[in-house]
């Protein structure tokens, strides 16, 4: 049977300070908390001054700075600044350390994670991050669920040594599925925007390359073309409907400013310019 308690001495309900992100473009003054405050690094690279130690740090290093400690975030690339995961919480306890606190593997200050740990790490913060501004019933204790669910993955990295999954297909499979999903969504919800796979890989923390090829893995297209088709139903929607909109008008309605460009595009899809698909439609119906 499980032991319920088998890495706390009771319940875990960590009591929640903040949580948020920032890019680290400018140093920080050294300051202090009444509670232990954790940085995840969910892209670019940084150094952290603790307590007189600086320390560099890179996309997925997780680091636990004990509560009143100095410490301080600075930059190392200006080209490449870091977005910094932050939250500060109490109220928890693990066997074998001290309350409040997270102990890493060989007295390591910085814990690092990689592959499909990082990418459940980035979400359950991004998730935290979007909770803290939904304006919702019970935000609080909807952030609270994904902290716990934060520190027990990263619990499990540190108490249970790295094992090879016996079907990692299945898990890189659910991982793919959901990245596209989210994909999907975006593209559905902002296509009258200016979009670029540059900026739909910034809002996902992962990169352009990887998205593109998880994309065209999971649909048999490139995200870029699967907007394009996107757009352009939208557009023959519109064009149908005869609510008197001109071209231009839609064009501009499904993300393309040049009216030449959108008609050209139309007529590789479907044969025939906007103008004359409007009015073979009308013909027809």
């Amino acid at each position: 049977m499980c032991d319920t308690y088998d890495i706390t001495y009771s319940d875990l309900n960590p009591t929640l300070y903040f949580a948020g992100k920032r890019t680290v473009t400018e140093s920080n003054f050294s300051h202090t908390h009444d509670a232990p405050e954790l940085f995840i690094v969910l892209s670019g690279d940084l150094a952290i001054w603790m307590d007189g130690t600086t320390t560099p740090l890179t996309a997925g290093d997780i680091v636990c700075v004990p509560s009143h400690m100095p410490h301080r975030t600075l930059p190392t690339v200006h080209d490449n600044p870091a977005i910094l995961f932050f939250t500060s919480f109490s109220n928890f306890h693990f066997k074998g350390m001290e309350p409040n606190c997270l102990d890493f593997p060989g007295g390591s200050s910085v814990l690092h994670t990689d592959g499909l740990v990082r990418q459940d790490i980035t979400n359950l913060c991004l998730r935290m991050i979007s909770e803290r501004y939904s304006n919702q019933v019970g935000q609080y204790f909807m952030q609270k669920a994904y902290l716990t669910q934060l520190l027990m993955t990263i619990i499990r990295q540190i108490t249970v040594p790295p094992k090879q999954s016996c079907s990692p297909v299945t898990f890189e499979t659910h991982h793919k599925t959901y990245v596209v999903s989210e994909i999907r969504q975006y593209l559905s919800s902002h296509y009258a925007e200016k979009i670029s796979l540059d900026l739909i890989a910034r809002n996902m923390y992962l990169s352009s390359a990887y998205i593109s090829k998880i994309f065209k893995e999971e649909t048999g297209e490139a995200p870029i073309n699967y907007l394009i088709k996107m757009r352009l139903e939208r557009a023959r929607i519109q064009l149908e409907s005869d609510n008197g909109q001109s071209i231009k008008a839609i064009s501009n309605s499904v993300g393309y400013d040049d009216v030449y460009y959108f008609s050209k595009l139309f007529k590789k899809y479907y044969g025939m310019s906007p103008v004359h698909y409007r009015s073979k439609y009308k013909k027809v119906v």
